[in-house]
Order: structure tokens, then sequence, then C-alpha cells
């Protein structure tokens, strides 16, 4: 698998939270510029694990060390079942669904490109 700026680039704002961009990179330990390319997508070689590790563990957002070595490229060989879907699914697909035609085209295509990064994982 190929690393995947654009994914990196969403996941690494979700993690960021509400913070700079200069308090994540001083809060991670790492250069503001790397982070800032990384950001930006203007990195042309993924991080090395020591990286995403570092990011991983400074996430407000949620993002996992996984998450951030499958955007790089990192093939993991895990045996993990999927989730069970729960009852509400249809409802928050519903919502998913009216914020999702509330986007533009642009928008639209990120949002397909995402799921169907997730869904190859």
């Amino acid at each position: 698998m190929a690393f995947n700026k654009k994914i990196f680039a969403m996941l690494l704002e979700k993690a960021k939270g509400d913070r700079s961009w200069r308090q994540f990179a001083i809060d991670c330990d790492i250069s503001y510029v790397q982070m800032r390319k990384l950001a930006k997508c203007q990195q042309a070689n993924p991080p090395r694990t020591k990286l995403i590790k570092k990011i991983a563990m400074n996430s407000i957002g949620d993002v996992s060390e996984e998450d951030l070595l499958f955007c790089a490229g990192v093939n993991l060989e895990k045996n993990e079942q999927l989730p069970a879907v729960v009852p509400s699914a249809a409802k928050h697909g519903e919502i998913f669904y009216e914020k999702y035609l509330s986007l533009s085209m642009g928008q639209r295509k990120t949002v397909i490109d995402f799921i169907d990064f997730l869904s190859n994982r």
C-alpha cells in the first residue's frame, strides 16, 4: 500500500484538535516544518514509524497509531474482527447521508475517496 498523503493530513487535523500546528508539533516533539509538510501533503515520503508513534501518543482526536501507519503505507498484519452493527446504524446512516448531500462536489469526492481507502483496510 502506498502513502496516502491526503488521508494522512485529514487524520493529522483530527489528531491536532484545537491546538495550533506549532503547538501540536511541540507536543509531539517533532519539527514544525515537517508537521506542516505532512499537513499540507507536501512531504513526498511517508513519515517513519517513530514519528507516527509520537503523533499518535499526542493525539487529541482519537487517532490511533494503527490508522496513521496504515495511511503511511505500512502493512499491518492483524486478524481483527469488524465491529458489530448497532441497532441505531440506520439512523446514523440517514444523518450521514443528509450531511453528505450538503457537501460540495469536491468534498463529496473526498468522502468517497476516504470510504474507498477505509474499505481496502
